[in-house]
């Protein structure tokens, strides 16, 4: 058995028991779900329509404003305030990125949504590990403090991302700062000095005749150079927008060295964490295990992880489903296995998403500190020959009689 790589998403204006119309969105396996799903909710379809991948891509709310926000919230709730007033009290406390987020947040509150389902239909992409531990700190009488430990892991993936950012802030300036000077040698100094000497009437050493052929064809080449590079970025973005060429282009970095590595542990981090959080707050196996294939931040590590879902269901044990489908790292597998004899799998699978997130952050801190001298290397190197080539081509000249 099976289970779809991924859900499909529809909107939907439903009739409710006291007569009023909810709207909203629904991430299912099918349209005959989707109906059983609103029929749960005491719902009665008016109209349910697909939603292409293109149409429901959503932006992003940055994790630092998003860890703000959400501790603003969890203030708030746990003041003792209701969800609605609470949502209206953050209107002038959240950064401007929220601003989207609250109209639509309210509305959905006002028609009835529990706070973890307004925020899996806001118009901004909310992380599943957010929205899963809202809705299970709802299901317990609980939610601002569930609210409370979502702003934390935001803050913990808000550092870590400036973490990064900074460490590699260096490399791209380096990177800019080589790629300017030598486009400018080739675009500017070398055809001026190509000029010089031919209006010389001097023949130039082979190495300096190399630069200037080298010179000539970029300059030729750069224009259909990036007219390609433009088209394929878009042709690439059009594939990755669809369910299939998201899965497959995260399946080939999967298999790309060092790559594959960090996005392995950074997925197998988020899918243990989430399954921990989820799971200790009492969200049922099934809802947790969609949840966690969302949080996964990968479409082929998700599809695994809704396989081992589906192995979990016809009684194969967690440990052993995850390990099977290749769902999280070796690691994380033995750990989760250990938990799963001693009776502490929730502290466990916490304790391996922190080592697989730690592994990550290592592994990418250690290629940035790698980039920096090789960078150096690299444009000292091209900068050099071009710069040797011209001034052996200076000395070779002798004056015309």
């Amino acid at each position: 058995m099976t289970t779809p790589a991924t859900s499909t998403a529809f909107s939907y204006r439903a009739l409710g028991a006291d007569g009023r119309i909810a709207s909203g969105t629904l991430a299912v396996e099918s349209r005959a779900e989707a109906l059983a799903a609103l029929e749960r909710r005491g719902l009665l379809a008016v109209d349910l329509t697909a939603i292409s991948a293109a149409a429901r891509a959503r932006p992003a709310i940055p994790a630092s404003d998003l860890a703000l926000g959400l501790r603003m919230l969890a203030e708030l709730l746990e003041a003792g305030l209701s969800v609605n007033k609470a949502l209206s009290a953050l209107t002038d406390l959240v950064p401007r990125s929220w601003s989207t987020v609250l109209p639509d947040l309210q509305r959905s509150i006002r028609e009835g949504k529990s706070l973890g389902a307004a925020l899996r239909d806001a118009p901004a992409e909310i992380p599943a590990l957010v929205v899963g531990m809202t809705l299970a700190g709802e299901m317990s009488g609980e939610a601002g403090l569930a609210v409370r430990r979502a702003a934390d892991v935001m803050e913990s993936a808000s550092e870590t991302h400036a973490a990064i950012r900074s460490a590699l802030a260096y490399p791209a300036i380096l990177a800019v700062v080589g790629t300017g000077t030598i486009a400018m040698m080739v675009g500017v100094v070398i055809p001026r000095f190509s000029a010089v000497l031919a209006d010389l009437g001097q023949s130039l050493p082979r190495s300096t005749q190399l630069v200037m052929a080298i010179a000539s064809l970029v300059r030729a080449a750069a224009l259909p150079a990036a007219l390609f590079g433009v088209a394929a970025i878009a042709a690439w973005r059009a594939w990755t927008s669809t369910v299939d060429g998201r899965r497959n282009w995260h399946a080939f970095l999967l298999r790309v060295p060092i790559v594959g590595t960090v996005r392995a542990a950074a997925s197998s981090s988020r899918t243990a964490l989430t399954l921990a959080s989820l799971l200790e707050t009492g969200v049922p196996l099934r809802q947790t295990i969609r949840l966690a294939a969302r949080a996964s931040g990968d479409a082929a590590i998700g599809e695994r992880v809704l396989d081992a879902g589906a192995r979990i269901e016809t009684g194969q044990r967690i440990a052993a489903a995850l390990g099977d489908t290749q769902a999280i790292t070796p690691l994380a597998v033995r750990l989760a296995h250990a938990g799963e004899e001693s009776g502490r799998l929730v502290p466990l699978l916490k304790h391996a998403a922190q080592l697989e997130r730690q592994r990550s952050d290592r592994i990418v801190r250690t290629f940035v500190r790698l980039l920096e001298p090789a960078l150096i290397l690299c444009f000292a190197g091209v900068v050099a020959f071009l710069a040797g080539a011209l001034l052996q081509a200076v000395y070779a000249v002798r004056p015309t009689p």
